[in-house]
């Protein structure tokens, strides 16, 4: 029987320590949660020789401070669930500044590897490295791999395997005698304590200087124990020495250590002039070029995400609705049915599956070009240029991505909204993505406008656009300063600025992978089930007009709420909301059905022919891709366009509406309640209650923002 040893891979952010456990695993990775929040789990089990390897990958750190979910949980992972052996991931190019979470590493007394990722890199630009020395001063195997190729990965089995055998332990960096002094007092003062002997000696003695705020309320919580009245005499002689809190004079001395080794072991090329990348960030880190670049950059990622997904999307649905569902209509057809049954299966389940299947294309595009820009090194320049004008907003630089994203669909947006490490930032970065106006409002922007604003239909429509951004900035600034004050005060803005890289097609495949699975297991049972309850609302009783069902009688009960807001004194008007809640673009197939200008006409099954129907989807892939490949060669600057309604419906919309209850309606929709795919990815994200409050808010600010849209407008027309 095989002896199980437990591997935890740990490195700072983009390093590419997911992508050499990928390379180890043979891509047999298994993805879960860590327990009680939404972060990723990944975990490996490989045979290697006599032993069984399990390799858990721990989220992307900085530091073991644990100020984020990420950083908690590598903490508490290394200190109580005791790996037998860390893999310490460091992007070789960069080694000075990823050292220091070696540094804090090397103080846990695990065996420890040093995997120096990007080895290829590091050689092409000249440096050399004395790798003897620094596995002799750090008591490390040091192994040179390339994660993106998986070169030498067996060479670095070959290390963890010796490095558990041999079991030795690393060594840590000393610092200045006078720290080193101060901590020798603080280990003879709490080397009697009932807690001595569960943590590493010297991690305990710094986090006892530094008075670590989590290592504090642990010991109160199980020993009862105050450490902010324990070594007080020691914390003051440091800072006193060193005229700064103990915690900055630590990592001070971190640094100090990690540039003193670099020195020993680490030899740079000669300077040379800009480099090709220099000369790119002089330009892309400037607030007047780089701030327009990323807006251009993030309209064309969406845009060309639906553009190219837009005819697989199509070919989608038609072989959901028209292709499985045919069959299916016709064996019901076919044992005597009745047509509320039919209509049921075709509308309601055929229909649900269909309309949830069909964001999966644009996810998969958009997770593409987003994995694309992300692992090019592009976001990390983004956030960094775009941080001090989100900052006034209480948001941060990361947070512009997500937002940008919500104009092309909110679900992406949303789950986007993972890259962000402070919990309360991505929470309220999350609220803010309903009032970014997605795509699938344009048609009834569009409806309206050309019904009553045909000679300025450009600009109504953009106003929307606009009025959104201006919505959710102004609820960062309010919610910043009220809700999330305390947990955003001096939010601290973190980002590694890496080289530009081109990603290998598995590390763009897996990045856009993740998410769209999650969607699909996950947001797809709250969809398929929020359009059968839109279903039952639209057709109970079945047959009768719209006026008579169950969403007529409800629209006319709730009718008098909107009244205020202009558009409610036609039942109409509140009753396309109510579809509209699964999807923005279906208010206008609903004004259809419920006017009258697209009548339901009993249904009539063709009898299937499988060869000619196979033959028939097959093409329609084909010709599906081949539009795909079409829109992206030939549509990077296409402008939006929408179907334009009917002129019968225009004609019958134009009754219920005057101009200013038309503009408290686009209001209404570009604010209130997202659609169901988005509630449900909250949901997902960040659990019911959260997903409820997002309701609450949108609908609120809906409302009075609508009120007020419309006694301006009374004013004006």
């Amino acid at each position: 029987m095989r002896k199980r040893i437990k591997v935890a891979f740990i490195g700072q952010p983009n390093v590419g320590k997911s992508s050499l456990l990928y390379q180890l695993a043979g891509g047999d990775v298994q993805i879960g949660n860590w327990a009680g929040i939404t972060v990723d789990k990944y975990v490996a089990r490989l045979k290697y020789g006599n032993y069984e390897l399990e390799l858990v990958d721990l989220p992307g750190v900085y530091s073991l401070s644990p100020y984020t979910p990420e950083e908690r949980i590598a903490r508490d992972y290394l200190l109580f669930e005791k790996p037998d052996v860390i893999v310490n991931v460091v992007e070789t190019p960069m080694l000075e500044r990823n050292l220091f979470l070696t540094s804090q590493l090397l103080e846990l007394e695990i065996p420890t590897v040093l995997a120096l990722n990007m080895w290829d890199e590091f050689k092409q630009k000249g440096f050399e490295l004395d790798l003897k020395t620094l596995g002799e001063e750090l008591n490390v195997e040091t192994v040179p791999v390339i994660g993106k190729t998986g070169w030498n990965t067996d060479g670095l089995l070959k290390a963890i395997v010796k490095t558990y055998e041999e079991g030795k332990k690393p060594k840590p960096l000393k610092f200045s005698p006078l720290v080193e002094e101060t901590l020798e007092r603080i280990k003879k003062k709490i080397e009697g304590l009932p807690f001595w002997g569960l943590f590493p000696a010297r991690w305990l003695t710094i986090k006892v200087l530094e008075n670590d705020e989590y290592l504090a309320r642990w010991l109160k919580e199980h020993f009862n124990f105050d450490l902010s009245e324990c070594c007080k005499k020691e914390r003051h002689y440091i800072s006193e020495a060193y005229n700064a809190p103990p915690d900055e004079v630590i990592t001070e001395e971190r640094y100090r250590a990690v540039a003193k080794l670099i020195s020993k072991v680490l030899k740079k090329p000669p300077e040379a002039g800009k480099s090709f990348q220099d000369i790119l960030d002089d330009l892309l880190l400037r607030p007047y070029i780089g701030i327009p670049l990323f807006f251009a950059v993030m309209f064309l990622v969406f845009k060309i995400s639906f553009d190219v997904s837009a005819p697989l999307m199509d070919w989608l649905e038609g072989f959901i609705n028209d292709f499985l569902g045919k069959y299916l209509l016709f064996i019901l057809q076919t044992v005597g049915a009745p047509d509320w049954l039919l209509s049921f299966v075709k509308d309601g389940v055929i229909g649900g599956i269909g309309f949830f299947a069909t964001f999966i294309p644009v996810l998969v595009f958009m997770y593409l070009a987003i994995g694309f820009l992300e692992h090019s090194g592009y976001f990390a320049r983004a956030a960094f240029v775009t941080d001090r004008f989100a900052r006034f907003f209480g948001l941060t630089g990361k947070s512009t991505v997500p937002l940008i994203l919500g104009f092309g669909c909110n679900v992406p947006a949303i789950l986007a909204t993972r890259t962000l490490e402070n919990p309360y930032l991505r929470r309220l970065t999350a609220l803010l993505v309903p009032f970014m106006s997605c795509s699938a409002r344009l048609p009834v922007y569009a409806l309206l406008a050309l019904a009553f604003f045909p000679n300025h239909a450009a600009v109504a429509i953009f106003s929307m656009y606009l009025l959104g951004v201006i919505v959710a900035l102004t609820v960062a600034f309010i919610l910043s300063r009220t809700v999330y004050r305390k947990q955003l005060l001096e939010l601290p803005f973190i980002v590694e600025i890496p080289p530009y890289r081109l990603p290998s097609l598995k590390e763009l495949l897996r990045s856009m992978w993740t998410p769209v699975w999650e969607f699909v297991h996950r947001a797809g049972t709250v969809i398929f089930f929020a359009n059968i309850a839109v279903w039952v609302l639209m057709n109970i009783p079945h047959g009768v007009p719209p006026k008579d069902t169950l969403l007529g009688k409800f629209s006319t009960t709730v009718q008098p709420v909107f009244e205020p807001l202009g558009f409610g004194k036609h039942w109409e008007n509140v009753a396309v909301l109510v579809p509209g809640f699964l999807a923005k673009e279906i208010v206008v197939t609903a004004y259809g059905t419920i006017l009258g200008v697209t009548e339901g006409e009993k249904i009539e099954v063709e009898k299937p022919d499988p060869l000619r129907d196979l033959e028939k989807q097959l093409v329609g892939f084909v010709k599906a891709l081949f539009n795909s490949l079409k829109a992206l060669i030939s549509q990077f600057l296409p402008a939006l366009e929408v179907e334009k309604p009917r002129p019968k419906l225009l004609e019958k919309i134009k009754r219920l509406f005057t101009p200013a209850s038309a503009i408290a309606f686009m209001v209404f929709v570009l604010l209130y309640t997202p659609c169901a795919a988005t509630v449900a990815t909250m949901w997902q994200e960040f659990g019911l209650r959260f997903a409820v409050i997002s309701i609450v808010l949108n609908l609120t600010v809906a409302y009075v923002l609508s009120f007020i849209a419309y006694r301006v407008a009374l004013l004006l027309f």
